[in-house]
């Protein structure tokens, strides 16, 4: 179904993370844009769409508190394509940073935790998590189990934190969203669903209890969730009511990512036991879902994976301790 094409190489291998690649397909540009964190710094690669002229760069996590700590550690990096705007967010073990689509200037520091707690929680309130919601909020989870909502304007450095969501109790591992919609999960697989409200504001209106074990990564689609978990399991629930449609024991080893491809509603995960796989949704009263495809990248823990297409006719995925992002196209 899908064949391996050329690699394109990292300046730096990528670090031992969930969710760890993103993508930014930029049509009015003409280019396509990787990004892939490792240890303090995010390793971003621009190419055209046909592939022949490729460009490395780096963005450096710069943080304020950075000299209290030996490394800036960097926890997550996403693009985030709001209607006027696409920011790329980092989340670091002390702040959340936001910069223009290309990395080449911060816009917007918001430090998380105490710097001046000798209570070594509040140091590490890391942010994990991140997605975009209505027109210009941008959603950031953090370590305590709070959801931040920050107002984005069109352009500029006017950067708002407009409200904390309370509701988890546990750390977040990845957030969702579509349509006037966000779905945040924890380390315990708890699935939290908020609604916009008319005024602007998320209310929580549905919840999944989970079962204690990480549900690492999200993805919603048509009013329907698919959660990838720790102990190898794809979960899929009905948006609307919260209610389990279907439990695939997709993996041997824990899911590190999942995506979704909008246009097929393929569904690509990617875990520690090497193999990228690709399933099919199918909506209904109770949604289904179906396996597709699926290829072991010999001897490597996969920690990122993405489609490249709206259509899921292509895909890419990094790999711990690998300096490569391995591509593949549909034939």
């Amino acid at each position: 179904m899908y064949r391996k094409e050329k690699p394109l190489p990292l300046k730096s291998s990528a670090s031992s993370l969930t969710n760890n690649l993103t993508v930014f397909i930029s049509p009015e540009k003409g280019s396509m844009s990787y990004a892939v964190v490792h240890k303090s710094v995010v390793n971003v690669i621009s190419s055209s769409l046909d592939g022949s002229t490729v460009t490395n760069r780096q963005v450096v996590c710069k943080e304020p508190s950075a000299v209290q700590q030996n490394t800036p550690m960097v926890i997550q990096a996403k693009w985030i394509s709001l209607p006027n705007r696409t920011v790329l967010v980092l989340t670091s073990l002390r702040g959340i940073q936001m910069f223009e689509s290309d990395g080449s200037a911060m816009i917007y520091w918001h430090a998380l935790g105490d710097p001046s707690s000798s209570d070594t929680q509040d140091q590490t309130n890391y942010g994990r998590g991140i997605a975009g919601v209505g027109d210009s909020c941008i959603c950031v989870g953090t370590q305590i189990g709070e959801i931040h909502v920050f107002n984005v304007p069109a352009k500029g450095t006017n950067i708002l934190l407009k409200e904390s969501l309370v509701g988890h109790k546990h750390p977040i591992c990845d957030l969702t969203s579509g349509p006037n919609k966000l779905v945040s999960s924890d380390e315990q697989g708890n699935i939290f669903i908020w609604s916009l409200q008319a005024n602007g504001s998320l209310k929580q209106t549905e919840s999944v209890i989970g079962k204690g074990v990480p549900c690492s990564s999200l993805v919603l689609w048509n009013d329907i969730i698919v959660g990838g978990y720790g102990d190898g399991q794809l979960r899929v629930y009905c948006a609307k009511t919260a209610k389990l449609a279907a439990t695939v024991n997709a993996h041997a080893r824990w899911v590190n990512a999942i995506d979704v491809a909008p246009e097929t509603g393929r569904i690509l995960s990617v875990s520690e036991d090497t193999f990228a796989k690709v399933w099919q949704l199918k909506e209904g009263t109770l949604p289904e879902i179906e396996y597709k495809y699926s290829e072991s990248v010999t001897d490597l823990q996969l920690v990122g994976g993405q489609f490249i297409q709206k259509g899921g006719r292509g895909f890419c995925v990094t790999g711990y301790d690998n300096s490569d992002i391995t591509f593949f196209v549909q034939n």
